[in-house]
């Protein structure tokens, strides 16, 4: 078993390192700052991590793994309730959205870490960091796709895809800066109740994956600053 002394340094180490990373990103974090803050040096970051990407996927487990299993745990706890049926489109966006908001609605500082670190990632444009998302997103992904495409089965596979990528990304957007959409609703919109959020959401993008599949060939598109061609 692991000594208090060792836990401490991992912990410090971690600390250090995730609000590097949420205020630098990736590669604009030092690895010589988070040391000097953790009061460690480099040798105990390489032996506990490895490599600088090595300390950004532990920082990454500790904050994003239990929303992961949260998100499965229910996934599960609906399927079982379902009893083998289909589960509805409304159930699946539910589900997708209660940890997320349950985490953002928490008025802790363990909340507050994980919103400032989500908004940093996820407009990190550096592939590395970009990859270690997908690797903490893939099963969640692969399970609600999997359910989504049961209860939308008529629904093409990319465009069910490019609604899943839309989806996440309005989350992402309205959990790490909810002040925007206040400020340019004049107040109409209020992104601190989270079950408004969840009404809404729910509403707005049931209804956008049940959608038929889109006509690329009706849509008329800009194809630079002064030509407009319908395909």
């Amino acid at each position: 078993m692991p000594g208090a002394k060792q836990i401490d340094r991992k912990t410090r180490i971690l600390d250090a390192a995730e609000r590097a990373f949420a205020e630098y990103g990736f590669a604009g974090a030092s690895l010589r700052h988070i040391v000097l803050e953790a009061q460690v040096n480099l040798a105990t970051v390489y032996y506990y991590f490895e490599s600088k990407e090595g300390l950004m996927a532990a920082v990454f487990e500790r904050r994003f793994g239990p929303l992961r299993q949260e998100h499965l745990d229910l996934l599960a706890r609906r399927k079982r309730e379902a009893k083998g049926g289909v589960l509805s489109v409304e159930q699946i966006v539910e589900t997708m959205l209660v940890p997320p908001l349950r985490l953002a609605g928490a008025a802790s500082t363990k909340s507050h870490a994980n919103m400032r670190l989500i908004g940093r990632m996820v407009t990190d444009p550096n592939p590395q960091t970009q990859e270690l998302l997908r690797r903490q997103h893939e099963r969640v992904r692969a399970a609600f796709l999997e359910e989504l495409h049961r209860s939308l089965p008529d629904l093409p596979w990319p465009d069910l895809q490019w609604r899943f990528e839309f989806f996440w990304g309005a989350v992402a957007f309205i959990l790490c800066n909810p002040g925007k959409i206040e400020k340019s609703t004049r107040g109409v919109c209020n992104p601190a109740d989270p079950r408004l959020v969840l009404a809404q959401m729910k509403a707005c993008f049931a209804a956008g994956f049940r959608a038929p599949a889109a006509a690329v060939n009706e849509v008329s598109f800009l194809l630079s600053a002064n030509e407009t061609v319908a395909v």
